[in-house]
């Protein structure tokens, strides 16, 4: 199940979880010159756990420099960013019963200038913010990015591209969901202005000996010294090698995540478990799986049942050992809800009994030997929580109605051993890989 939920981390509604992210926008650094607000508004696709890929949309706003002289180094410039969390997040977060996100984002940014071409990465924390329990949310998110340093005049534009986002929904005793903590690699909707802010570098070009070429102004931990930057002939393109402080892109990783499909998400189950038939007191082993399709607006699912053939010994009248060959054609899909945490379901199943032995010999079944009608099985989930990813346990009780008259000459007989109510039911679901 770790595993399972690992691989789901490595991809994944929350879910729309992942918009929040967007929140880390940093760019460049502000100079002693007026600065003035800018503003712009960007919708990436970002994928997610349970819910596939969504559209987040991010507004940026700062104060920008409205111009920078040659060999001044700006001031950090603080970038504030909102990003619209779409509902279907909402609903994938609520599922798997987040109440809070949090996480980072690493934002791509690019900064070109006369003689350079400078990629920035900046990192911004997502602060912990609450869930809501239905309809789309905002989350805010505040950036602070390096100061830079130019070595020619002329007019620089600042451009915002792709956001890596790493999130952790958690529940409300502050431990982490079943979603675990994922990373959403975000990329932008093709078509869009993609410019934040445009500033003039002002004064003349210095000579070599004087100044160092455009660069970003180290830190402790990342930039070289002013000797080890490179000359305006030697800056790196965006096809070059980064800078000093530019970490290599992550390559968008594909989705280990249930799919959607038509309406809803697609889960898919094995299950083990056993059934106890009261009225011939035994026990049966069950194995198969379940396919389902959840609608996360409405909780409401439908599913495809396997149960596959089985067998049971019984104690007829609490002595006489008897066995019997038990197959399971569903009726029809089975349907249910996952609300609140609790999974319920029903299923119409007919059951057939290919042979009845009692003492070894065979007494009843056939080809057609069947219960009149099919058995009604509602079923529900034992978990606190039910977890849509990790699966979980469910119990149920049903009636079996007596056998046709397609059991052979003691199908009668057979039937009093058999039909009855309060035949118990438990499963667990096991997520398939």
């Amino acid at each position: 199940m770790k595993t399972k939920t690992g691989k789901i981390k490595a991809t994944l509604v929350t879910a729309a979880v992942t918009g929040l992210a967007a929140g880390g926008i940093g760019i460049l650094g502000a100079g002693t010159a007026s600065a003035a607000p800018v503003s712009l508004t960007l919708n990436y696709t970002c994928p997610f756990p349970l819910i596939g890929t969504q559209q987040v949309t991010v507004k940026i706003d700062s104060d920008f420099p409205t111009s920078i002289a040659v060999g001044e180094a700006s001031p950090a410039i603080v970038i504030n960013t909102t990003s619209t969390v779409p509902e279907t997040a909402t609903q994938g977060l609520t599922l798997v019963g987040a109440k809070t996100i949090e996480g980072t984002a690493l934002a791509d940014s690019q900064v070109a200038a006369p003689g350079i071409t400078l990629p920035v990465k900046v990192p911004a924390p997502i602060p912990s913010t609450p869930v809501p329990a239905s309809g789309a949310f905002q989350v805010p998110a505040t950036g602070n990015a390096p100061s830079l340093t130019f070595t020619q005049p002329g007019t620089a534009t600042v451009t915002v591209g792709n956001i890596l986002l790493t999130l952790s929904p958690k529940d409300a005793n502050g431990n982490l969901t079943g979603l675990g903590t994922f990373e959403s690699p975000c990329t932008l909707v093709p078509g869009q202005n993609t410019t934040l802010a445009t500033f003039e570098i002002t004064g003349s070009s210095p000579s070599p000996s004087q100044s160092p070429s455009p660069s970003q102004s180290p830190s402790p931990s990342q930039s070289p010294s002013p000797s080890e930057s490179p000359s305006p002939s030697e800056s790196p393109s965006p096809s070059q090698s980064p800078s000093p402080s530019e970490s290599p892109s992550p390559s968008p990783s594909p989705t280990s995540s249930p799919t959607g499909g038509p309406g809803g998400v697609n889960y898919s189950y094995g299950l083990s478990g056993q059934t106890v038939i009261k009225a011939a007191n035994g026990t049966v082993p069950l194995t198969g799986g379940i396919d389902a399709n959840l609608d996360l607006a409405s909780g409401n699912f439908t599913a495809d049942l396997t149960l596959n053939p089985t067998s049971g010994s019984f104690k007829l009248l609490g002595f006489l050992p008897s066995s019997a060959d038990i197959a399971f054609a569903p009726q029809g899909k089975a349907t249910g809800s996952l609300k609140d945490g609790v999974l319920t379901a029903n299923s119409k199943v007919a059951v057939k009994l290919p042979s009845i032995k009692l003492f070894g010999l065979g007494i009843a079944g056939g080809a057609n030997c069947a219960t009149s009608t099919p058995a009604d099985i509602n079923l529900k989930s034992t978990d606190p929580f039910f977890n849509p990813l990790s699966g979980g346990n469910v119990t149920g009780t049903y009636t079996l109605a007596s056998l046709n008259n397609q059991c052979g000459f003691l199908g009668g007989i057979a039937s009093i051993f058999m039909a009855g109510p309060g035949n118990t039911i438990a499963l667990k679901l096991t997520p398939k890989s």
